[in-house]
Formats: C-alpha cells, structure tokens, sequence
C-alpha cells in the first residue's frame, strides 16, 4: 500500500481544534479515516473537535458500542476489542458504504487493505504523543 503525505503539524490539547479545521479542508466529504496511536494519545479528542467544529455536539468513546454516529455523516468507530472477522461478522464493514466521514480507531491492517482495494477514499491520522504536545499526520492511502 502506498501513502501520500497531506498534513503534519504538532499542537498541545488546547490546539486540537485549529488541527481538527485543517484536516477537514482536506478531506472529502465521504472518506474513511483511521486514527493510529497510543492508548490516551488523543484519538477520540481530535473526533470531538471535528465533531465540535462541524456543530455537531461532542464526541464521546464508541470503545463499548464500537459505534457513534454524530448527525447523519459522521461516523466513529473502536476497534480496540474486536478483530477484522468479528468486524465482518457484525456487519460493521457495511457501514463504511454510507456517504459521510468515518473515522476508525484501531482499524485493523485488513480492514485498511479491504477499503483501500475496494476504491473508499481511505486517509490515516497518526498521533504520536510528544511532551505536552501530539503530532498529527495526514495520510491518502492507495493501492
């Protein structure tokens, strides 16, 4: 799989939001966006502040629904507990089909493989934790 390198940029948590604006610049309006990094490294902040800046509400952790979806576009799962199979099982891979954001914590190398081949339009977030502050990098996967 290839990447493409879109955006990268570090801010402490009171920065998330201005981060979360320029990442929604760059995508397109149906896009599945997986979210990599460390437990506690940001990934559910930065949904709440794309949730918050589309006025939205607030995003809270889908870690025991697996799924939240906020207005009829945005979509966030966590996958944390549950591997590629118990995702297709449960017929989660469906989802991805409907138009909007979908933004996938723990997505499993499968899944990403699965979504890139099949022609979704799939990015990843990487967040790496730094002293009082994250990384963010924006990545286009393709096949």
């Amino acid at each position: 799989m290839k990447s493409q390198t879109l955006y990268k940029n570090r801010a402490p948590l009171e920065g998330v939001p201005k981060i979360a604006k320029d990442i929604l610049k760059l995508l397109p309006k149906n896009a599945v966006i997986a979210l990599e990094g460390d437990l506690a490294a940001g990934k559910t902040a930065l949904v709440d502040a794309i949730v918050k800046e589309l006025n939205l509400g607030s995003a809270t952790s889908p870690t025991f629904s697996l799924q939240q979806v906020y207005g009829e576009k945005v979509f966030h799962y966590d996958f944390y507990r549950v591997n590629f199979k118990e995702i297709a099982a449960l017929g989660l891979i469906d989802e991805f089909e409907k138009e909007g954001l979908h933004f996938a914590e723990w997505a499993d190398e499968n899944l990403i493989n699965l979504l890139v081949n099949a022609g979704f339009n799939v990015f990843c977030i990487k967040i790496n934790k730094e002293p009082n502050q994250r990384e963010y990098i924006l990545e286009e996967l393709h096949a």
